[in-house]
Protein backbone atom coordinates (compact mmCIF):
# COMPACT_ATOMS: atom_id res chain seq x y z
CA UNK A 1 0.00 0.00 0.00
CA UNK A 2 1.27 3.79 -0.83
CA UNK A 3 0.30 5.21 2.39
CA UNK A 4 -2.07 3.50 5.67
CA UNK A 5 -3.82 5.42 7.95
CA UNK A 6 -5.45 3.82 11.23
CA UNK A 7 -8.14 5.49 13.30
CA UNK A 8 -9.14 3.84 16.52
CA UNK A 9 -8.50 0.20 15.73
CA UNK A 10 -9.15 0.48 12.17
CA UNK A 11 -6.39 0.33 9.02
CA UNK A 12 -6.91 0.49 5.92
CA UNK A 13 -5.19 2.91 3.05
CA UNK A 14 -4.82 6.40 3.85
CA UNK A 15 -7.27 7.61 1.24
CA UNK A 16 -10.01 5.91 2.26
CA UNK A 17 -9.41 6.63 6.11
CA UNK A 18 -12.33 9.10 7.36
CA UNK A 19 -13.01 10.38 10.75
CA UNK A 20 -16.12 12.10 12.74
CA UNK A 21 -16.89 15.36 12.19
CA UNK A 22 -17.02 15.70 16.09
CA UNK A 23 -13.80 14.58 16.96
CA UNK A 24 -12.63 17.29 18.91
CA UNK A 25 -9.00 17.84 16.33
CA UNK A 26 -11.42 18.99 13.38
CA UNK A 27 -13.09 22.27 15.02
CA UNK A 28 -11.15 23.07 17.86
CA UNK A 29 -7.48 21.05 16.98
CA UNK A 30 -7.82 20.01 20.58
CA UNK A 31 -4.84 17.10 20.60
CA UNK A 32 -1.16 16.75 20.17
CA UNK A 33 0.96 14.93 17.84
CA UNK A 34 4.29 13.61 16.55
CA UNK A 35 6.31 13.04 13.51
CA UNK A 36 9.04 10.88 12.63
CA UNK A 37 11.32 9.25 10.14
CA UNK A 38 11.52 5.49 9.99
CA UNK A 39 13.23 2.96 8.28
CA UNK A 40 11.51 -0.53 7.73
CA UNK A 41 10.28 -1.01 11.15
CA UNK A 42 13.25 1.30 12.86
CA UNK A 43 12.08 4.95 13.89
CA UNK A 44 15.08 7.24 14.51
CA UNK A 45 14.87 8.30 18.10
CA UNK A 46 11.25 7.26 19.01
CA UNK A 47 11.97 6.98 22.91
CA UNK A 48 12.06 10.82 22.98
CA UNK A 49 9.45 11.28 20.15
CA UNK A 50 7.18 9.31 23.10
CA UNK A 51 8.89 11.52 26.27
CA UNK A 52 7.30 14.57 24.18
CA UNK A 53 4.31 13.09 23.20
CA UNK A 54 3.45 12.07 27.15
CA UNK A 55 4.42 15.68 27.82
CA UNK A 56 2.23 17.33 25.80
CA UNK A 57 -0.89 15.15 26.69
CA UNK A 58 0.05 16.38 30.13
CA UNK A 59 0.12 20.41 29.40
CA UNK A 60 -2.88 19.84 27.59
CA UNK A 61 -4.56 17.45 30.23
CA UNK A 62 -5.77 15.11 27.59
CA UNK A 63 -6.26 11.46 29.38
CA UNK A 64 -4.76 9.28 26.88
CA UNK A 65 -4.76 5.75 28.84
CA UNK A 66 -2.84 3.52 26.21
CA UNK A 67 0.43 2.04 27.33
CA UNK A 68 4.07 2.97 25.58
CA UNK A 69 4.41 -0.71 25.07
CA UNK A 70 0.97 -0.66 23.42
CA UNK A 71 1.47 2.47 21.42
CA UNK A 72 4.86 1.20 20.11
CA UNK A 73 3.10 -1.77 19.18
CA UNK A 74 0.44 -0.67 16.92
CA UNK A 75 2.46 1.98 15.62
CA UNK A 76 5.15 -0.62 14.36
CA UNK A 77 2.32 -2.91 13.12
CA UNK A 78 1.40 0.34 10.81
CA UNK A 79 4.52 0.74 9.74
CA UNK A 80 4.91 -3.37 8.90
CA UNK A 81 1.61 -2.77 6.90
CA UNK A 82 2.58 0.47 4.75
CA UNK A 83 6.09 -2.18 4.18
CA UNK A 84 8.16 1.17 3.12
CA UNK A 85 12.05 1.21 2.80
CA UNK A 86 12.15 5.05 4.42
CA UNK A 87 8.52 6.19 5.84
CA UNK A 88 6.93 9.42 7.54
CA UNK A 89 5.38 7.85 10.90
CA UNK A 90 2.58 10.34 12.43
CA UNK A 91 0.63 9.88 15.41
CA UNK A 92 -1.69 12.07 16.88
CA UNK A 93 -4.26 11.94 20.41
CA UNK A 94 -7.28 14.83 19.84
CA UNK A 95 -9.41 14.78 23.00
CA UNK A 96 -12.52 13.07 22.30
CA UNK A 97 -15.07 13.14 19.68
CA UNK A 98 -18.41 14.93 21.32
CA UNK A 99 -20.65 17.67 20.87
CA UNK A 100 -18.98 21.18 19.81
CA UNK A 101 -18.55 22.81 23.26
CA UNK A 102 -15.33 24.76 24.93
CA UNK A 103 -15.16 22.95 27.86
CA UNK A 104 -13.97 19.57 28.47
CA UNK A 105 -16.78 16.97 28.15
CA UNK A 106 -17.98 15.28 30.76
CA UNK A 107 -18.58 11.53 31.32
CA UNK A 108 -17.18 8.45 29.36
CA UNK A 109 -15.51 10.30 26.13
CA UNK A 110 -12.31 9.21 25.36
CA UNK A 111 -9.54 10.38 23.79
CA UNK A 112 -8.73 9.60 19.72
CA UNK A 113 -5.57 8.25 18.40
CA UNK A 114 -4.66 8.44 14.70
CA UNK A 115 -2.02 7.43 12.84
CA UNK A 116 -0.39 8.03 9.83
CA UNK A 117 2.79 6.25 7.56
CA UNK A 118 3.55 7.93 3.88
CA UNK A 119 6.71 6.76 1.84
CA UNK A 120 9.16 9.68 2.45
CA UNK A 121 12.80 9.86 0.33
CA UNK A 122 14.62 10.94 2.72
CA UNK A 123 17.07 14.19 2.27
CA UNK A 124 20.70 14.16 0.95
CA UNK A 125 22.86 14.96 4.00
CA UNK A 126 24.53 18.66 3.54
CA UNK A 127 21.88 19.49 1.15
CA UNK A 128 21.29 23.25 1.69
CA UNK A 129 18.06 25.51 2.23
CA UNK A 130 16.79 28.48 1.14
CA UNK A 131 15.14 30.66 4.11
CA UNK A 132 12.63 33.40 4.44
CA UNK A 133 11.99 35.24 7.90
CA UNK A 134 8.71 35.84 9.04
CA UNK A 135 7.04 38.00 11.90
CA UNK A 136 6.22 35.05 15.11
CA UNK A 137 2.42 36.01 15.75
CA UNK A 138 2.31 32.39 17.53
CA UNK A 139 0.52 32.50 20.97
CA UNK A 140 3.19 31.89 24.22
CA UNK A 141 2.32 27.33 24.12
CA UNK A 142 4.64 26.86 21.35
CA UNK A 143 6.56 24.28 23.69
CA UNK A 144 3.82 22.05 23.36
CA UNK A 145 3.38 20.05 19.85
CA UNK A 146 -0.28 20.68 19.65
CA UNK A 147 -2.60 19.80 16.21
CA UNK A 148 -2.91 24.28 16.43
CA UNK A 149 -0.20 25.06 13.72
CA UNK A 150 -2.15 27.74 11.68
CA UNK A 151 0.68 30.89 11.71
CA UNK A 152 3.00 28.46 10.65
CA UNK A 153 0.79 26.96 7.98
CA UNK A 154 0.90 30.44 6.67
CA UNK A 155 4.55 30.88 7.10
CA UNK A 156 5.86 27.63 5.43
CA UNK A 157 2.97 28.80 2.37
CA UNK A 158 5.29 32.29 2.21
CA UNK A 159 8.34 30.82 1.85
CA UNK A 160 7.05 28.47 -0.75
CA UNK A 161 6.05 31.25 -2.54
CA UNK A 162 9.13 33.16 -2.53
CA UNK A 163 10.60 29.83 -3.80
CA UNK A 164 12.23 29.39 0.20
CA UNK A 165 11.81 26.32 1.59
CA UNK A 166 11.29 27.37 5.08
CA UNK A 167 10.25 30.16 7.00
CA UNK A 168 11.99 31.29 10.21
CA UNK A 169 10.33 33.08 12.96
CA UNK A 170 11.28 36.16 14.39
CA UNK A 171 9.10 37.60 17.91
CA UNK A 172 10.55 41.12 19.03
CA UNK A 173 13.41 40.92 17.02
CA UNK A 174 14.31 37.74 18.40
CA UNK A 175 14.32 34.33 16.19
CA UNK A 176 12.55 31.73 17.74
CA UNK A 177 12.58 28.79 15.45
CA UNK A 178 11.24 27.73 11.82
CA UNK A 179 7.79 27.39 10.91
CA UNK A 180 8.38 23.12 11.28
CA UNK A 181 12.14 23.17 12.36
CA UNK A 182 14.88 24.83 14.89
CA UNK A 183 16.81 26.79 13.77
CA UNK A 184 20.52 27.70 15.23
CA UNK A 185 23.79 29.26 13.88
CA UNK A 186 27.46 28.75 14.31
CA UNK A 187 29.49 31.95 15.21
CA UNK A 188 33.03 31.91 16.04
CA UNK A 189 33.00 28.69 16.97
CA UNK A 190 29.57 28.37 19.37
CA UNK A 191 26.70 27.08 18.64
CA UNK A 192 23.74 29.46 19.51
CA UNK A 193 20.20 28.63 19.93
CA UNK A 194 16.99 29.83 21.32
CA UNK A 195 16.26 28.44 24.64
CA UNK A 196 13.63 25.33 25.74
CA UNK A 197 10.80 28.02 26.88
CA UNK A 198 7.29 28.45 26.26
CA UNK A 199 8.40 29.92 22.38
CA UNK A 200 10.01 26.98 21.10
CA UNK A 201 9.41 23.40 20.21
CA UNK A 202 11.95 21.10 22.38
CA UNK A 203 12.77 19.91 19.10
CA UNK A 204 13.67 15.66 19.29
CA UNK A 205 16.89 16.59 16.95
CA UNK A 206 17.68 19.84 18.57
CA UNK A 207 18.62 17.74 21.49
CA UNK A 208 20.35 15.52 19.24
CA UNK A 209 22.32 18.37 17.71
CA UNK A 210 23.19 19.70 21.16
CA UNK A 211 24.92 16.14 22.25
CA UNK A 212 26.37 15.80 18.85
CA UNK A 213 28.11 19.42 19.33
CA UNK A 214 29.41 18.14 23.24
CA UNK A 215 30.56 15.17 21.62
CA UNK A 216 32.94 17.43 18.62
CA UNK A 217 33.78 19.89 21.45
CA UNK A 218 31.88 22.61 19.93
CA UNK A 219 30.45 24.91 22.82
CA UNK A 220 26.96 25.54 23.02
CA UNK A 221 24.93 28.95 23.83
CA UNK A 222 20.85 28.37 24.54
CA UNK A 223 20.30 32.13 24.51
CA UNK A 224 18.28 33.83 21.88
CA UNK A 225 20.18 35.62 19.47
CA UNK A 226 19.02 38.97 17.28
CA UNK A 227 17.95 37.94 13.74
CA UNK A 228 20.56 40.37 12.31
CA UNK A 229 23.08 37.64 13.81
CA UNK A 230 21.60 35.04 11.08
CA UNK A 231 23.67 37.48 8.77
CA UNK A 232 26.42 37.78 10.09
CA UNK A 233 26.50 33.83 11.03
CA UNK A 234 29.33 31.58 9.88
CA UNK A 235 27.21 29.17 9.26
CA UNK A 236 22.75 29.09 10.08
CA UNK A 237 21.54 25.40 10.94
CA UNK A 238 18.49 24.02 10.48
CA UNK A 239 17.20 20.86 12.64
CA UNK A 240 14.21 18.67 12.22
CA UNK A 241 13.06 14.92 12.52
CA UNK A 242 12.57 14.29 8.76
CA UNK A 243 15.39 16.76 7.43
CA UNK A 244 18.03 15.81 9.81
CA UNK A 245 20.83 18.48 10.18
CA UNK A 246 20.70 21.23 7.16
CA UNK A 247 21.98 24.27 6.77
CA UNK A 248 20.82 27.46 5.24
CA UNK A 249 22.22 29.12 1.91
CA UNK A 250 19.94 32.15 1.31
CA UNK A 251 17.50 34.35 4.05
CA UNK A 252 15.60 36.56 2.77
CA UNK A 253 17.26 36.46 -0.90
CA UNK A 254 20.52 36.78 1.02
CA UNK A 255 23.84 34.59 0.89
CA UNK A 256 24.62 33.22 4.55
CA UNK A 257 26.97 30.99 6.12
CA UNK A 258 29.40 28.69 4.28
CA UNK A 259 31.97 30.50 6.30
CA UNK A 260 32.99 27.39 8.92
CA UNK A 261 33.14 24.18 6.39
CA UNK A 262 35.24 22.52 9.20
CA UNK A 263 32.75 22.89 12.07
CA UNK A 264 29.52 21.82 9.76
CA UNK A 265 30.64 18.58 8.15
CA UNK A 266 32.05 17.49 11.78
CA UNK A 267 28.42 17.96 13.35
CA UNK A 268 26.81 16.39 9.96
CA UNK A 269 29.34 13.40 9.80
CA UNK A 270 28.52 12.71 13.64
CA UNK A 271 24.56 13.04 13.07
CA UNK A 272 24.68 10.69 10.10
CA UNK A 273 26.94 7.95 12.30
CA UNK A 274 24.43 8.25 14.96
CA UNK A 275 21.23 7.93 12.71
CA UNK A 276 23.23 4.91 10.80
CA UNK A 277 23.91 3.74 14.37
CA UNK A 278 20.74 3.88 15.46
CA UNK A 279 18.63 2.54 12.23
CA UNK A 280 21.43 -0.14 11.02
CA UNK A 281 21.59 1.58 7.66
Amino acid sequence: MPAIGWYNGTMGPLSEMTVPMNDRAVYFGDGCYEACLATGLRVFALEAHLDRFERSLKALSIPFRMDRESLVRTLTDCLAAADEPCAALYWQVSRATAQRMHAFPAGEAKPNLLIMVTPKTRSASGTPMKLITAEDVRYAMCDVKTLNLIPNVLANERAKECGADEAVFVRNGFVTEGSHTNVHILKDGVLCTHPTDRYILPGVTRAILLGLCKGCSIPVSEQAFAKDALFSADEVLITSSTLGVRRAETIDGIAVGGRDEARYQRILQAYERRFSEEMRV
